[in-house]
């Protein structure tokens, strides 16, 4: 549909990576999907959309990857594919929704809104 996208996952080459990154941050490419990779220690500013194709294993995970908008007070967008396989994670990202003041999807609370406690030990 003409849309310019790059992606960045583990099952690519470093260089494949580098390259797409560059391609992005030089603007040559405006949309990058991701997975866990990308999802610390990139510094990218301007950053308007973060499409996560897979949900990252843990919610800080999750705050990390979508920080990649929103940052110096500029606004962006986060899209994430959430399924059946995430769901024992669904309550502690309607917090996180919550938390942040946004719009917590009907779809996602029939996932269940439980959190798992944390046991030390």
């Amino acid at each position: 549909r003409g849309w310019k996208a790059v992606s960045v996952h583990g099952d690519k080459a470093q260089h494949d990576r580098t390259k797409a990154l560059s391609l992005f941050k030089e603007g040559k490419c405006p949309l990058m999907i991701a997975t866990d990779v990308a999802s610390r220690g990139l510094d990218i500013p301007d950053v308007e959309v973060v499409i996560n194709y897979s949900f990252p294993l843990t919610t800080e995970d999750y705050v990390h990857r979508i920080g990649r908008t929103g940052r110096a007070g500029k606004k962006g967008v986060a899209h994430t594919f959430f399924t059946q396989a995430d769901k024992g994670l669904a309550g502690e990202l309607v917090n996180v929704l919550r938390e942040a003041d946004q719009v917590v999807p009907p779809a996602l609370t029939k996932f269940g809104t439980h959190v798992k406690k944390k046991v030390c030990g």
